[in-house]
């Protein structure tokens, strides 16, 4: 493989922006997102559809049954007129295992074509579980990790450190599979004891994946039923925000959570919004799987990634083309896909000096740094600053590499910088998360970031230096005649305040060129 040093640009854009579509075929459910993406291959969804088709529940036989395939097309139908109607750029389609263990696959794929305009790719074992991989890990940037994503058909694992692949595997484990194969009758002690049994089986050990260490290492989930659990541990503990990425559920409240699925009858289960009559009759089937795999797998908990599949086909789709066709997708791939997504937000040169000084004379931590660098990156959403709550939900709306409760710190200090009782009263709001130190890392993020927003504003240049233990000298330089010099000031007296120090400053305006005989002020 070729080596590449930075991300593709999206093929087809308008003013460096564009649309995607990816329709994704599974044993249970076809579905489509259509995402914004922009021309450094980021994206965020803005329009999803699903609608539960069963294929898997058609193969009779070998074969996909022809009502299935007349089922799917209905609905590809419908997507195709989405998609032309949202004047998409690019679209691109997989199918998953139960047209993959289909004998028809061909003619399926074939009429599907003919019918819809949709070209599927079908995606083989280790293809669909790299293409999950990478959009889970992409979005989280945990190195070392045992990945899962199970669907309707089967169960993919991914096994890295690092991010070095060290293990591909999938296996006849999803919950549509399952429960035809065991619970088809309803549950019945025996059933349940034998798909038990069977799923135990079949599930690998560590020595089998040769993971040799614990240290640092994460258990992260994909697909519908891990989702619709973590939704209802949510609504069950009153959890302060409806996010699920990057979400974590300890294996007690798993075990404990499939139990009472396992002893519920399907049609209550259906009632349940979390749940609805879409995957009542599968998540039972999946909750044990979740719940043996960390068992088997000796993990405490699981963190969610709301990403998968999806966004991995349509990530490596955008950066390799060519191979991404021809099925030439592999490990490395995918590894420098990650690598080239998880680069670190790149700041002004002045706010990297500023940072940088901060932490090397111990004003802020090692993750303080990181949070403040994180909410530098987001301080062009102050400029549109109205209402409050828009700003938090929009802070937190994306996929974020950070927890929850960091993505609450730099939400928060973005908000306090400008309005602090509100913030305040925000922080209480979610005291179930933060912890009672957060707010003193927030008011030091936030304080830092009122004098950057001024820096930023007004395009100035900027000399900072370490003076004493305690004090610290920035000499900034205007290129034009105007600079707020009050409020520059009050910033830096609430900095002086949030970090236990003394700021000197000199101001120098821009003539024919800088020059030290023109200081305004010195703090």
């Amino acid at each position: 493989m070729k080596k590449n040093t930075e991300l593709k640009k999206f093929p087809t854009l308008r003013d460096g922006y564009g649309k995607a579509s990816v329709i994704d075929l599974g044993s249970n459910s076809v579905k489509m997102v259509n995402y914004l993406v922009d021309s450094n291959n980021s994206y965020k969804p803005y329009h999803q559809e699903s609608v539960r088709v069963k294929l898997a529940e058609g193969l009779i036989d070998g074969s996909i049954q022809e009502k299935y395939i007349e089922n799917t097309i209905e609905t590809l139908k419908l997507f195709r007129n989405i998609v032309d109607f949202e004047r998409i750029d690019y679209e691109t389609a997989v199918a998953t295992s139960a047209v993959r263990d289909a004998n028809n696959k061909e003619y399926v794929i074939n009429k599907i074509r003919n019918e819809t305009g949709f070209n599927f790719k079908i995606l083989s074992e280790s293809e669909e579980a790299l293409y999950s991989y990478a959009g889970a890990i992409r979005s989280l940037n945990l190195p070392n990790v045992v990945f899962f994503d199970l669907g309707g058909g089967s169960l993919e694992i991914v096994f890295s450190e690092h991010f070095e692949i060290k293990k591909v595997i999938s296996l006849p484990l999803g919950s549509l599979r399952l429960t035809r194969q065991f619970l088809s009758n309803g549950i019945i002690e025996k059933s349940f004891s034998n798909m038990k049994k069977y799923i135990d089986g079949v599930i690998p050990n560590r020595k089998s994946l040769n993971i040799k260490t614990n240290q640092g290492l994460v258990l992260v989930g994909v697909g519908g039923t891990i989702r619709s659990i973590a939704k209802y541990h949510q609504e069950k503990i009153h959890y302060p925000l409806t996010k699920l990425h990057n979400y974590s559920i300890s294996l007690g409240s798993i075990a404990s959570i499939s139990r009472e699925f396992l002893a519920q009858p399907t049609e209550k289960l259906a009632k349940i919004d979390s749940i609805s009559s879409g995957r009542a009759d599968t998540i039972k089937a999946g909750s044990v799987v979740i719940s043996e795999l960390m068992k088997k797998l000796e993990f405490s908990s699981i963190t969610i990634s709301a990403q998968g599949l999806r966004e991995g086909t349509l990530s490596l789709s955008l950066q390799y083309p060519e191979d991404y066709l021809n099925h030439k997708i592999d490990k490395d791939h995918v590894q420098e896909l990650i690598h080239l997504s998880c680069q670190p937000d790149i700041l002004s040169e002045y706010v990297e000096d500023l940072v940088h000084l901060l932490f090397s004379v111990n004003l802020i931590s090692d993750k303080e740094r990181i949070l403040l660098a994180q909410s530098i990156a987001q301080i062009d959403k102050l400029s549109s600053f109205r209402d409050v709550d828009n700003v938090l939900y929009t802070l937190l709306d994306d996929d974020s590499t950070l927890s929850h409760r960091e993505q609450l710190i730099v939400a928060m200090s973005l908000i306090y910088s400008k309005k602090k009782k509100k913030a305040e009263s925000l922080i209480a709001k979610f005291d179930r998360i933060l912890k009672q130190s957060d707010k003193k890392t927030i008011k030091k993020i936030a304080s830092v970031i009122s004098v950057c927003d001024i820096f930023h504003k007004t395009g100035i240049s900027l000399k900072a230096k370490s003076e004493t233990s305690n004090s610290l000298r920035m000499d900034i330089y205007v290129p034009k005649n105007t600079f707020p010099e009050i409020l520059f000031y009050q910033a830096c007296k609430r900095m002086e305040n949030s970090l236990g120090i003394i700021i000197k400053s000199s101001i120098y305006y821009k003539t024919s060129e800088y020059s030290p005989s023109k200081p305004i002020g010195i703090i």
